[in-house]
């Protein structure tokens, strides 16, 4: 097991490495994940996807970066609408949310700063029923939701617009520049919410929350861009790993796997696998199966069996 995670980890950070970019030629590389989006001022600049909701539809909590490039109201940067609903959540660049239909305007507490990357969180929860909005760590203020609303399911996303009509009918582009936005299926409390803005725009804070970070920046990234949508470099680079006085083995060498019947083989005959074998090597198929391979922390404590194999078959 631990020799086809961590081979999955190398073809990944070699995949990332290919799919790292620069900017202007001698600029230097930036992993994709530490990248962010700038969108054109047109109603064909967007990132348009349909996610699986179903974990927020009782609380979600949506943070970013935040940077307003345009004057003027009405710039939204994230939406999400379903076939009900297209107003479920819609927020601004200038403190402006409107949530199942309820306005929160905060607009008239947060002084525009153009060019300037602001730290941008909306919570919410079925249980308080408040929709709260969060510039730079603090609460400019909440409204307050019908009672029993839920999150819909059926929706769309988009990245630097909003919706008009379901998964469509674009009105209102951002025309800026968006890094780290997450959405959380739990409400963060004030103090997470400060956390993770006093962190600063390269911290990884937000990583710490696992599983309860749903839908990654990382993800939105690998989005089907429309328009004139590019990924930037905003100027952070990995954290270098701790030294903890064992050294991961993430060599290209072979290491001795072995097997249930006592034989053993190299970690690269994995890749002799059905799943693999005459197969283009993408970062999608090795995201998918290390998604995939996560799902062996459920069942933490279990003895690897041939039965045990036979549940993932």
């Amino acid at each position: 097991m631990l020799c086809f995670s961590t081979l999955l980890t190398i073809i990944l950070g070699l995949l990332l490495a290919a799919e790292s970019s620069v900017d202007e030629p001698g600029q230097r590389l930036v992993e994709r994940r530490y990248r962010g989006l700038k969108f054109g001022a047109t109603n064909q600049d967007y990132v348009l996807f349909k996610p699986r909701m179903e974990p927020v539809q009782e609380s979600y909590s949506l943070c970013g970066w935040v940077k307003k490039i345009l004057p003027g109201n009405y710039k939204f940067w994230f939406a999400y609408g379903t076939s009900g609903s297209v107003e479920e959540i819609r927020p601004t660049d200038n403190g402006y949310l409107l949530t199942f239909s309820t306005s929160v305007d905060m607009s008239s507490k947060v002084t525009d700063q153009l060019g300037t990357w602001r730290h941008v969180c909306l919570t919410w929860s079925l249980t308080t029923r408040a929709a709260s909005v969060y510039y730079d760590g603090l609460l400019l203020g909440s409204g307050t939701t019908p009672s029993g609303r839920k999150v819909g399911v059926d929706g769309y996303v988009v990245l630097g617009n909003e919706f008009n009509s379901y998964g469509g009918g674009f009105g209102y582009p951002f025309g800026g520049e968006l890094f780290k936005v997450n959405l959380f299926d739990k409400e963060l409390s004030a103090a997470e919410v400060k956390e993770m803005a006093d962190g600063g725009l390269c911290s990884e804070v937000e990583e710490k929350y696992g599983r309860s970070r749903y839908l990654k920046w990382e993800d939105m990234l690998l989005e089907e861009k429309s328009g004139n949508v590019t990924e930037i470099d905003v100027g952070c680079t990995p954290e270098p790993k701790e030294e903890d006085g064992e050294e991961e083995n993430n060599s290209t060498e072979d290491c001795e796997c072995e097997q249930g019947n006592g034989t053993t083989f190299s970690q690269w005959d994995l890749l002799r696998g059905e799943k693999f074998f005459n197969r283009t090597v993408s970062v999608e198929l090795v995201t998918e199966l290390k998604q995939a391979w996560e799902i062996l922390g459920d069942f933490e404590g279990a003895t690897v069996t041939e039965r045990f194999i036979s549940h993932f078959k």
